[in-house]
């Protein structure tokens, strides 16, 4: 678990970075998909928790 802004947050990691997230606040849920032979070095799965947190996150609470 972890959190996006003040939004609790869930979620499931696959193989190869797919990623499930739910945030029961907004009602959201979030499913990414990645190349799952591209690397994962570099900070993938930060960048990926940074999209839902910087984002998708703030678009849902604007109404976006």
């Amino acid at each position: 678990m972890g959190e996006a802004g003040e939004y609790p947050v869930r979620y499931a990691w696959g193989y190869g970075g797919q990623m499930i997230y739910v945030v029961p606040d907004l009602a959201l849920t979030v499913v990414m998909t990645s190349d799952s032979g591209g690397a994962r070095e570099g900070g993938h799965i930060d960048a990926l928790h940074a999209m839902l947190s910087e984002g998708i996150v703030p678009a849902a609470t604007a109404g976006g």
